[in-house]
C-alpha cells in the first residue's frame, strides 16, 4: 500500500508520546500472539483466522504502523498507486498469480457463506435498482467491476452494461465472461463490454459512447486513489435525470476494521464518511440523493447511497 511515514513530531509532544505508548504496545507480550498472526499472514494472504484472531492481527499492525507513522495510511503517489491495483493478483503472499486469476474467475461461487453474501448484496442492488426505476434494458455504466461477476449477471437479465476497471487481468476475465454469454446465445455485443481505466478518468474511456442510464460502483469506490474525482468523472457519463449508484461501500471505521487487508494486499482499504460522499455527490452536479442504508449511520454498516443528476 502507498504509505509514506509523517512520524515528524517531536518525541516529548502529545502526538510523539502516542506513538511511543503504541510501539510499546505493540511489541509487548499482550500483543505477542498478533505480532504471530502477522507474520505468518504476511507469508500466507489466505491464512484461516477467526474474528478474535483477525481482530488480534489487526490491532497489532495498527499499532506498530501507527508507532512508525505509517498509519492513518495516506496516499500521495497516484502512479504507484494505480500500478499496486494493476498488480493485485501478483500481491496475495502466498497465493501465485493464476490460483488468484483462477479464484475470481468463479467468483461469487467460493463457498456457501460467500455466494450467500453476495446473492443478498445482488439482491440488494437490484432492490435499488427497482426503486430508481432502472429497468432491464438501460445502459448501465459499472465502475471498478473487479472480476466482472455483477456486470455479467445484469447482463443475463437483459441490462446493457460497460464494465471498467483498471487491471488488464480483470479485462482478460471479462473477455471470458463475454464468451460464456455468447455460449447463452447472448449475442448483442451492446450487452456486455469491458474496458480498462481508473475511475478517476472513467469519462475519457467511455466518451465514445452514449451518456448513461446510470453509474454504479460495488464496494470499490474507497480503493480509488482520488475518489471525490471519480465521482465528478461519473457524473459526465449520466444523462441528465440518470442515476449514480454507490453500493455498499464501507463507512469510516473500514480504516481500521480492513487495514491489514489493505496492507496485505497493496491495496486501498478506507472507510467513507456517508456527509462526506452526499456532500461530494451534490458538488458534482447531483442534487437530489438518497440514503438506502444505513437509516442511522453508525460509521460500521455499509453505505448504500444514490444521487440523481440534473
Amino acid at each position: 500500500m502507498s504509505t509514506e511515514s509523517n512520524a515528524t513530531e517531536c518525541p516529548s509532544s502529545p502526538k510523539g508520546l502516542l506513538r511511543r505508548l503504541a510501539g510499546g504496545l505493540a511489541n509487548s507480550p499482550l500483543f505477542r500472539h498478533g505480532r504471530e498472526l502477522i507474520r505468518r499472514n504476511e507469508i500466507d494472504y489466505n491464512l484461516p483466522l477467526t474474528k478474535w484472531e483477525k481482530l488480534s492481527a489487526g490491532a497489532y499492525l495498527i499499532l506498530r504502523d501507527y508507532a512508525s507513522g505509517l498509519f492513518p495510511p495516506t496516499f500521495t503517489d497516484q502512479a504507484k498507486a494505480y500500478q499496486a491495483e494493476m498488480d493485485f493478483y501478483e500481491a496475495m503472499p502466498g497465493v501465485a498469480k493464476a490460483s488468484a486469476v483462477a479464484s475470481h474467475i468463479v467468483k461469487p461461487f467460493w463457498s456457501a457463506s460467500s455466494f450467500a453474501y453476495y446473492s443478498r448484496e445482488f439482491t440488494r442492488l437490484l432492490t435499488v435498482f427497482q426503486a430508481l426505476e432502472v429497468k432491464p434494458g438501460c445502459r448501465l455504466l459499472e465502475l471498478g467491476c473487479g472480476a466482472g461477476w455483477m456486470a455479467e449477471f445484469l447482463a443475463i437479465m437483459g441490462y446493457n452494461v460497460v464494465a471498467t476497471t483498471i487491471a488488464p487481468d480483470e479485462i482478460a476475465i471479462g473477455e471470458k465472461r463475454i464468451a460464456a454469454l455468447r455460449a447463452r446465445g447472448i449475442t448483442d455485443p451492446e450487452r456486455l463490454r469491458f474496458r480498462q481505466t481508473p475511475m478517476e478518468t472513467v469519462d475519457t474511456a467511455v466518451s465514445d459512447l452514449p451518456q448513461f442510464d446510470a453509474v454504479f460502483v460495488f464496494e470499490a469506490l474507497h480503493h480509488a486513489f482520488d475518489w471525490n474525482q471519480a465521482i465528478r468523472a461519473a457524473s459526465r457519463c449520466i444523462k441528465p435525470g440518470g442515476w449514480l449508484i454507490l453500493a455498499n461501500e464501507p463507512n469510516e471505521l473500514h480504516t481500521f476494521i480492513s487495514y491489514r487487508i489493505g496492507r496485505l494486499s497493496n491495496t486501498h482499504e478506507i472507510g467513507l464518511s456517508q456527509k462526506q460522499l452526499k456532500a461530494e455527490l451534490h458538488k458534482a452536479g447531483f442534487r437530489s440523493t438518497r440514503v438506502f442504508w444505513p437509516r442511522f449511520n453508525d460509521r460500521i454498516s455499509h453505505q448504500w447511497v444514490a444521487g440523481r443528476k440534473q
